[in-house]
């Protein structure tokens, strides 16, 4: 019975444990939900207009090429109007030797403006400081026996047919193959994709609206709507706020029963 009730007690603490995680999660999903809640929405045209620019704006507008057109991502060679691109090196470890570890090596985003436009007007987007949510994967592959480049920007040489594929591409035989070398990973916005902004807006040189963000407070960006977010927001406070308590009260039980 003694080895049963700590069984017991360690299946319960392990539920706690993940219970406070989806507890912080939960936190963090009621903070974020607020903030979209409490940030008033604009139609372009009327930012545009205004006198006064709000402090802090959130649009749902198309993604179309800013001033320096169309980007390529380095990758997938996909035309897109913002990319990000992650390298992860696979290694054995430096102390044991016969262990695989993951270390990034590269986690950058492209910082040329694009444009924004809904039937009312357009705006610029300056994506300097910026966090973008549900963006498209377009390239993701492990490279065996790569070495890290040390330009992120320019990919090592890819199997004839990869580039400009547009889809996502895989090379993994289970964990990254449980061999070294590295995972290249690559998002996009895509020209035409409909997105969720929340961000700061300021007057261009020009008088127009130009969406930024801070390093405090980047702008954020995603391809699902704000009801949509908002929704999957209080998904994870049910859950989290739910999880936690009733792993409390069966840590409880499992402690009497001991």
């Amino acid at each position: 019975m003694d080895e049963v009730a700590e069984t017991l007690q360690l299946i319960t603490l392990l539920l706690v444990g993940v219970g406070a995680f989806l507890w912080w999660r939960a936190m963090q999903a009621r903070s974020h939900r607020l903030q979209l809640q409490m940030t008033p929405n604009y139609p372009l045209g009327m930012l545009a207009e205004a006198e006064e620019l709000p402090a802090k704006a959130e649009v749902l507008a198309e993604a179309a090429a800013g001033p320096e057109g169309l980007l390529t991502s380095p990758y997938s060679q996909t035309e897109c109007v913002w990319f990000r691109v992650e390298v992860v090196h696979h290694h054995y470890s430096d102390e044991s030797g016969d262990r695989l570890e993951l270390s990034p090596v590269f986690d950058l985003h492209s910082h040329q403006p694009f444009t924004l436009t809904d039937v009312t007007g357009s705006a610029l987007c300056r994506p300097h400081w910026i966090e973008v949510e549900h963006a498209d994967l377009v390239h993701d592959r492990f490279e065996a026996g790569a070495v890290p480049p040390t330009d992120a920007l320019s990919p090592p040489h890819l199997d004839s047919g990869e580039a400009g594929a547009g889809t996502a591409s895989t090379k993994v035989a289970g964990p990254a193959a449980l061999t070294p070398g590295c995972t290249f990973r690559e998002w996009v916005v895509h020209p035409g994709e409909r997105v969720f902004l929340r961000a700061f807006p300021h007057r261009g040189d020009d008088g127009g609206v130009v969406l930024m963000g801070g390093e405090e407070e980047p702008i954020t960006l995603s391809t699902h709507t704000e009801q949509e977010l908002i929704r999957a927001d209080r998904s994870k406070e049910v859950v989290g706020f739910t999880a936690l308590p009733v792993a409390l009260v069966l840590l409880v039980f499992a402690l009497l029963l001991g």
